[in-house]
């Protein structure tokens, strides 16, 4: 195993700054190859179809820890964690929103309600929420993303009432979600401006992208040549999700695509994108990609580049993984940081 350590890659003039690692521990090695044979197994649909927003268990991993309240959001499912040891309503200035990955097909599972209680427990000025957005094929793009809109409409509402910030945070599709919904409060928030209220400030001011979807139309040739090292995903199976996906859409609607969407919105509106690519996965081309074109329209952000590693490795953080202990202290030192920025 190579010990090096991390590389942060920045240029003068860029943005966006780039931690850069490429050691891969045996277990993790182990681990990729464990799953390739069953990553059809794993990645199968659920069986289970869903009208509107999932209404979830809380995963015990989750309740030994944290307590989990669960509400209503303009007919949304939110899930919002808290230590056990907390009494009564906290007033936290951030409030983070989760997006569980799944191909926008299955809800959060057992890694996602683990990771969303580690962040309770290590990010005291945020109240971290598990958001159950509605799912494919009862709810493609069309049908789902204008509903997270007047969801974020009611929680905008909410930050300048209780004087809050938001953060938007997702792996996979769920951070394509977390990308989408972050663009469109970028642009509600300029409109608003425009209209009247120049003083005021964008309620969102961090989007944390994990392994994100970024492009649809998948027509990114390097995505083949890493389509044999990837352990759990193929060029397959994300053309088949992003079908799934958008509906009544195309597959270059920046509605589902942000790589496609107006990115200077972000800086205009000073939102921070965050951000992690692991280089054995087909969705890391497009993500390169997107990234590249945050840094041209000058979007601020930090983002952890670690190569050999599979796709949302952070997860694997609960199992003892290095890697994944890794990324996992590296998103809380991101978002901590984040915080300690804009007080």
């Amino acid at each position: 195993m190579n010990n090096q350590r991390p590389t942060v890659a920045t240029e003068p003039t860029s943005s966006i700054r780039v931690d850069h690692r490429d050691y891969r521990s045996t277990l993790e090695a182990a681990t990729q190859a464990l799953l390739k044979p069953f990553a059809s197994l794993i990645l199968k649909p659920p069986q289970t179809t869903y009208s509107g927003s999932p209404r979830l268990t809380p995963h015990k991993t989750a309740q030994k820890t944290c307590r989990v309240e669960e509400k209503s959001v303009e007919e949304m499912w939110i899930y919002t964690f808290s230590p056990l040891d907390a009494r009564g309503e906290r007033a936290v200035p951030h409030k983070l929103y989760y997006f569980a990955g799944g191909g926008f097909r299955g809800p959060a599972n057992k890694e996602h309600w683990a990771l969303c209680a580690e962040l309770c427990l290590k990010l005291p000025q945020h109240e971290i929420n598990l958001v159950s957005y509605p799912l494919v094929p009862e709810s493609p793009a069309s049908t789902t993303v204008p509903h997270l809109e007047n969801v974020y409409q009611t929680i905008a509402r909410q930050s300048k009432e209780q004087n809050f910030r938001i953060t938007f945070m997702g792996d996979s599709a769920g951070g394509n979600v977390a990308l989408v919904l972050g663009i469109y409060a970028a642009s509600e928030y300029l409109r608003g401006a425009t209209e009247g209220d120049p003083g005021s400030i964008c309620p969102v001011e961090n989007i944390f992208a994990i392994c994100p979807a970024t492009d649809m139309r998948n027509n990114n040739p390097e995505i083949d040549d890493i389509d044999k090292r990837d352990s759990l995903l193929s060029r397959k199976v994300i053309e088949e999700v992003a079908e799934g996906w958008i509906g009544e859409w195309f597959l270059s609607d920046p509605r589902v695509s942000p790589v496609l969407a107006d990115l200077k919105l972000l800086k205009r509106a000073n939102i921070k994108v965050d951000g992690i690519i692991a280089g054995y996965d087909v969705l890391a081309p497009d993500a390169a990609v997107f990234r590249k074109k945050l840094d041209d329209c000058g979007v601020e952000g930090d983002w952890l580049e670690w190569e050999k590693q599979m796709h949302c490795f952070p997860l694997m953080f609960s199992y003892h993984v290095r890697e994944g202990v890794d990324a996992n202290d590296w998103i809380v030192d991101i978002l901590r940081s984040n915080v300690q920025q804009n007080e």
